[in-house]
């Protein structure tokens, strides 16, 4: 299927971070090579973009799956335009509180209605 991948300003610095943390533990290379990996496992996601685990119950409509089963990739997938565009939200390495980091915002929640 075709489509784009949106990423938020959130996703492009932990990715960033996790560049830095690698660079500085191992090596610039090691770390370049780990961050496409995962930039291709996002780019995965457009060819089937509902396999990731639903997770309404920490944000309604996002997804998550994993790389290498210690990075965890939070999108949301948006076909309203008639377009495939996931919206990637969050990219956590390594035990990170990702449910409290992803979760709605406070301010968007309706259930206080």
């Amino acid at each position: 299927m075709t489509g784009r991948i949106n990423y938020t300003p959130e996703p492009e610095q932990q990715l960033q971070d996790l560049d830095d943390w690698i660079t500085k533990a191992a090596s610039a290379e090691i770390a370049q090579q780990f961050v496409s990996a995962i930039l291709d496992h996002i780019d995965g996601i457009l060819v089937f973009p509902l396999a990731g685990r639903a997770r309404d119950d920490v944000r309604p409509g996002m997804r998550t799956t994993t790389f290498r089963k210690r990075t965890l990739v939070a999108y949301e997938v948006d076909e309203a335009s008639g377009e495939l565009v996931v919206n990637i939200l969050g990219v956590l390495h390594g035990g990170q509180d990702w449910e409290s980091a992803l979760g709605e915002d406070p301010g968007d929640s309706e259930a206080g209605r």
